[in-house]
């Protein structure tokens, strides 16, 4: 059985793959949707409920997270753990 990953690696993960669609010069919000079309059409329609649930649950806190262009650039964490789902 493979080992459960770690919370903070899965959000290390989805930021880094953030910041590399930001380099093709997409922009974060533009990043977001790629990923998430991807990530929609495969996954079943239980989990996208799932998925909407949480989404009315927590993308409040999101929209108030400061992004740190210059850690980004940088490949150095975020580091603001104030917000749903771990570091930023």
């Amino acid at each position: 059985m493979a080992p459960k990953l770690d919370s903070d690696l899965i959000v290390d993960v989805i930021e880094a793959t953030i910041r590399v669609l930001i380099e093709t010069g997409l922009s974060r919000e533009e990043a977001l949707q790629v990923m998430l079309s991807q990530v929609a059409s495969q996954v079943s329609p239980e989990v996208m409920k799932i998925a909407t649930d949480l989404n009315q649950k927590y993308h409040q806190d999101f929209c108030y997270a400061e992004w740190d262009e210059v850690a980004s650039k940088q490949d150095k964490p975020v580091g603001s753990a104030e917000f749903a789902f771990g570091p930023l």
